[in-house]
């Protein structure tokens, strides 16, 4: 990961990671121009109850990236204590980085929308560029956006290409059309439903030898 390219990071609790997953991460990768995509899985998530373990999530992360080109696994948020905060990871980050070198935050629109709820969310825009991915055929109009974040969002929205800088803009993107949830995968997968197309093989593989989601 060394080199002046801008990087993005896209966590999450990957439970499981899947082909929306991947499919995302190529799309910002394409549109952000990045020289790399880092898949970070959470560990103790504060606003979300993961089904499956820490361990067996970062693994099943490791198995989906290693022939996706342009991604690589963080496992910092897994190895940290206590409750998984972004503006934590994010300021370890510019420790580890440096302050001019561009780095994107890559959320979904659902995520995005509340973004006001999270840990000291302000202090993301001095740290990070945030991209926002919509939806085909479904983009953020103002009136969704809730009031705490309607400021920030007039004053720093801007085209991908037109962000400047290491940090400071949100830049709303072009999400990949595709139908797959996580919620969806294990729901498929209890009740004995294919599930290959969704889900990169290793990982299912892994799933299965583990009786996961069952």
């Amino acid at each position: 990961m060394s080199g002046p390219g801008p990087l993005g990071v896209l966590g999450g609790t990957f439970d499981p990671v899947h082909a929306g997953h991947l499919a995302l991460a190529r799309e910002a990768r394409q549109q952000l121009e990045l020289e790399c995509v880092i898949l970070m899985p959470a560990g103790a998530p504060w606003q979300r109850q993961a089904e499956a373990s820490a361990q067996d999530r970062l693994a099943m992360v490791r198995l989906a990236a290693a022939t996706e080109p342009g991604l690589a696994v963080d496992d910092r948020e897994i190895r940290r204590a206590g409750p998984t905060y972004t503006i934590d990871t994010v300021r370890e980050l510019r420790a580890e980085w440096g302050d001019e070198r561009p780095l994107w935050v890559i959320l979904g629109a659902d995520a995005f929308l509340h973004l006001h709820t999270w840990h000291r969310w302000q202090e993301l825009l001095a740290q990070t560029h945030l991209a926002v991915f919509c939806r085909p055929g479904a983009p953020l109009e103002a009136e969704a956006i809730p009031l705490p974040l309607r400021p920030a969002c007039e004053a720093r929205r801007c085209a991908p290409a037109a962000a400047k800088g290491a940090a400071g803009s949100i830049a709303f993107c072009r999400m990949p059309m595709l139908d797959v949830s996580a919620t969806g995968i294990r729901a498929a997968l209890r009740s004995g439903r294919p599930a290959a197309d969704l889900l990169p093989r290793p990982v299912l593989d892994y799933i299965e030898t583990h009786q996961l989601y069952r």
